[in-house]
């Protein structure tokens, strides 16, 4: 049976409170119901755009149970099963994706962003969906239109049911593209990860979030010296910030520069910012164990 919804006194507060209901129980029928109902109400609504991604993102994601000989290498939870010949299998849930139906979802976003372009929580979605299917290109090319936008727009987004995202600067856009940055070092992918630091240093060359970004990538390629540098701008900018002068005095640590390495390991120490005064204590000590 299709389930409908009465035309009569829907808001659009109304239509997002049953879409999330239904969305949380996987009501296909009544999710497609809820969208041709609320096209009919307001068919340039934003978040109508989010209602249909999510629904086809919905339809497209398929959760089977798999039994292997082969162990999961990803982390995933699995069950061990042995048979009598002492033979054992593994069992684990693993995702069955509808690649055009994604790409469905990803245009639908597209064309979201085009009528609002304001609209940040879009724009995440589309990320978000970039980087689910490993298009890690694409992604860095949203981040982009993303920071340019926030330019044009003096960083005034909005996102669910056009309310204002409360802003301190570059604050939540930046939280949200470290988490992508994150993810991007945890899928080995540091040419992307790299650009993406290279795009937000270019609108925003005074942020010490990703000038330290740019010290951890030149870290993992090695090259001590110019992560020093990087992570020496950083800390001008944000002198009270610890995991900075962590950084710092990691680096001085590794580039085997006792004296230096002591002198921020003791900022560290001597801070209230117990996430790492413990290690920088127990640096100092092995240091002057040396």
């Amino acid at each position: 049976m299709i389930v409908t919804f009465p035309a009569f006194a829907q808001t659009r507060q109304n239509l997002y409170d049953k879409f999330c209901d239904v969305v949380s129980r996987r009501d296909i029928a009544a999710t497609a119901a809820l969208m041709a109902e609320w096209e009919k109400l307001y068919p340039d609504d934003a978040e109508l755009f989010s209602v249909r991604a999510n629904y086809y993102y919905m339809n497209a994601v398929e959760e089977m149970v798999a039994l292997s000989k082969e162990k999961p290498t990803d982390g995933r939870e699995y069950y061990v099963m042995e048979d009598s010949l002492g033979e054992e299998a593994y069992m684990y849930s693993e995702h069955m994706v509808d690649t055009a139906k994604v790409s469905s979802a990803q245009a639908i976003l597209a064309d979201g962003i085009t009528k609002h372009p304001n609209r940040l929580d879009l724009r995440l979605g589309k990320i978000a969906l970039h980087l689910k299917m490993a298009e890690n290109t694409l992604a860095v090319q949203e981040i982009t239109s993303a920071l340019e936008q926030s330019i044009t727009n003096g960083n005034k987004w909005c996102t669910t049911l056009d309310a204002p995202v409360e802003t301190d600067g570059i604050s939540f856009l930046r939280e949200c593209i470290q988490t992508y940055f994150m993810q991007l070092i945890s899928a080995d992918d540091l040419p992307s990860a790299e650009n993406i630091v290279n795009t937000c240093l270019h609108f925003y060359p005074q942020d010490a979030i990703f000038l330290t970004d740019k010290g951890t990538l030149r870290f993992f390629a090695g090259d001590l010296p110019a992560a020093l540098q990087w992570y020496m701008a950083a800390n001008k900018i944000s002198p009270d910030d610890m995991l900075i002068v962590n950084n710092i005095a990691n680096i001085y640590e590794k580039m085997g520069d006792k004296q230096n390495a002591l002198k921020y390991y003791r900022i560290v120490a001597n801070s209230n910012d117990v996430k790492y005064v413990e290690n920088a204590k127990f640096a100092i000590k092995e240091l002057n164990a040396k």
